[in-house]
């Protein structure tokens, strides 16, 4: 069957990636990324627009906050993409700007409410968590905690929007029978590893939260670090596992199991393999025990 970009598949690919945005806020992601590669820069951001536009005149602020930063994450990252810009820089410059739409979208969603002080923002929290805490009082939030991880908590939902999209785009393109364009800049995502720089600010943030050198102010922006670079790391984590599982020829039941166990309940594990992968290069190691030997 021909590849085609039809019509109807435009509407089947939009009507999934709002609804799925909607509901999960990032399992929309890599509906997004066909949207925009399969029916180009026009249809993307007008869609994104009014989408965005018609949940906030709907009185659905927070809504219009997570899909419009998400939704402009994925298109910059694209857009910078297609000019041949690296991953590293794309994803860097993508996320910053997504946080930037959903801060101002969020000051937006309290000036509306008449929300104008620091400290109505807190007793909101408060509230928040009082209702978590109801629900369920074995939790227990802190928060003006919660307030100083705002920042890191958006950027971590952009960046798990992010990986969600560029994972699982290659199934959705074959899953509706879409063409797919290779892009030379394109991630290979096996080979996922964060620049070797990025160890020493997340070692320095790391040690910022445990010994205190600048006051709160530094303490809250190195939180904020630690908290973006564990979700990075995840990912490398994660791209380790899925070496070491394709040499092993793992089989679908077999991979399901362990992403239940690893990804499911073990976040932390896979990223502490991620940081650890800086000194040990697992994936190197796996590739040299499995290659064939040669006479």
């Amino acid at each position: 069957m021909k590849k085609s970009a039809s019509p109807q598949k435009f509407i089947t690919v939009s009507s999934l990636s709002i609804l799925l945005s909607m509901m999960t806020v990032v399992f929309g992601a890599p509906l997004l990324r066909v949207l925009r590669q399969a029916y180009g820069p026009w249809a993307f951001w007008i869609l994104g627009l009014f989408v965005t536009g018609a949940a906030w005149l709907l009185n659905a602020q927070p809504l219009a906050m997570f899909i419009g930063s998400v939704w402009m994450t994925l298109g910059v990252y694209n857009e910078l993409e297609q000019r041949g810009l690296g991953w590293w820089k794309s994803g860097i410059l993508s996320v910053l700007l997504g946080t930037g739409a959903a801060s101002i979208s969020l000051y937006g969603a309290f000036k509306v409410n008449g929300i104008n002080t620091y400290a109505e923002v807190q007793k909101l929290v408060e509230q928040f968590t009082e209702q978590i805490q109801k629900m369920n009082p074995a939790v227990k939030l802190d928060a003006s905690v919660l307030m100083q991880q705002v920042p890191s908590a958006i950027a971590i939902t952009l960046i798990l929007a992010l990986g969600v999209g560029l994972i699982f785009e290659r199934r959705v393109f074959s899953w509706l029978n879409l063409p797919r364009e290779k892009i030379a800049s394109q991630l290979n995502l096996l080979e996922y590893r964060l620049p070797d720089f990025f160890i020493w600010v997340a070692m320095t943030a790391f040690l910022l939260t445990m010994v205190s050198f600048g006051g709160k102010a530094i303490a809250i922006l190195a939180v904020n670090i630690v908290n973006v670079a564990l979700v990075l790391y995840f990912f490398q984590g994660l791209a380790v596992l899925e070496v070491c599982l394709n040499s092993m020829r793992a089989g679908t039941f077999t991979r399901v199991l362990i992403y239940i166990i690893l990804v499911g309940q073990l976040v932390l594990v896979l990223s502490v393999i991620g940081l650890i992968d800086y000194w040990l290069d697992f994936r190197s190691r796996i590739r040299k025990l499995t290659a064939p030997k040669t006479s």
